[in-house]
């Protein structure tokens, strides 16, 4: 049990450096080819630290453990909503953007609810992951042609421009084989062990999905939320969240869906009681959000509180 607890503990490890080298590379890819640097923060930022949730969860449905990759996602988004965004208004009150409020957060309610109905007969099929690859294929598009026309109207000099950028292009594309090849290794150490453990504690392998492995799997936008609000970037904190709970919904459920030889099973208790969470954490902190433009420090007390609660039941 003391060796599996050490490889969970290197898989963690293994995840976090991966996901901020494969950040770091593709970024860096991306700005060398003219790809606007608000894309690249509301598309690549928020993929890369969803990586380690949907390497964990294509590793659990290729071994055969699809309702451990649907727990992940749902702790995973529960635990983004109401820990995350909790500690970070705790450490100082979250200004957000009125095009954040406007667009994002309404989409990720909406990703949300869509999600919730195609599994309400408790599997995932491939078509529904298809759907869900589809929406988010649409949602990207329309980032994109909204970064353009933002990168246009500020006239943002082109990288391209910059010498050596082959040579820079070579560079970044080495730290994203580097660190997908991390994300790989970390996460098929992460769900083995994960796997191994609960069966030596006669535990459920979706509780260990719900909690050690959604926490350790949201640890990149643990790092990035809660530094940028120490830094004051509180579009950056609130960002990262909806768009990590976004790429999850539709991009981690939906590869993994598509992957995966048989649907992902959705037990009874994640049906009544953990979706039934997230939506609710989902829908609580939209209108925190609105009510002016602000997640006030006792607004992220009661998410930080609600999360400690929903955490403590999971674990009786």
């Amino acid at each position: 049990m003391t060796i599996n607890l050490i490889y969970i503990v290197l898989g963690l490890s293994l995840l976090v450096f991966g996901a901020d080298r494969l950040v770091a590379g593709a970024s860096k890819l991306a700005a060398s080819f003219n790809v606007p640097s608000v894309l690249i923060g509301l598309t690549i930022v928020s993929f890369g630290t969803s990586a380690p949730e949907l390497t964990v969860s294509i590793q659990s449905a290729v071994t055969g453990q699809g309702s451990l990759a649907f727990a992940n996602v749902l702790g995973s988004n529960t635990f983004n909503i109401l820990f995350i965004l909790g500690v970070s208004a705790l450490i100082a009150p979250l200004v957000v953007s009125q095009e954040l409020v406007k667009r994002d957060i309404p989409m990720l309610v909406i990703a949300s609810f869509i999600v919730t109905a195609l599994v309400w007969d408790g599997w995932l099929s491939q078509l529904d992951a298809a759907l869900l690859c589809l929406l988010l294929l649409f949602y990207v598009v329309y980032l994109f042609t909204q970064g353009r026309a933002l990168s246009n109207k500020n006239n943002e000099p082109t990288p391209s421009q910059q010498p050596n950028r082959w040579r820079e292009r070579a560079v970044s594309m080495l730290l994203f084989i580097v660190g997908l090849g991390l994300l790989i290794l970390g996460a098929k150490l992460m769900v083995d062990n994960a796997v191994q453990l609960a069966r030596a504690l006669a535990v459920d392998e979706v509780m260990i999905g719900l909690t050690i492995i959604a926490i350790g799997t949201s640890l990149p936008e643990v790092v990035t939320s809660i530094m940028a609000s120490i830094k004051g970037h509180a579009d950056i904190a609130v960002g990262n969240v909806i768009g990590s709970n976004l790429f999850n919904s539709l991009g981690v459920l939906g590869v993994t869906g598509l992957i995966s030889a048989t649907p992902l099973e959705v037990t009874s208790r994640m049906l009544r009681i953990d979706i039934s969470v997230m939506i609710v954490a989902t829908i609580l902190c939209t209108p925190l959000l609105i009510s002016g433009l602000m997640l006030s420090r006792k607004e992220g007390g009661i998410l930080f509180i609600g999360y400690v609660a929903y955490f403590v039941y999971t674990l009786i």
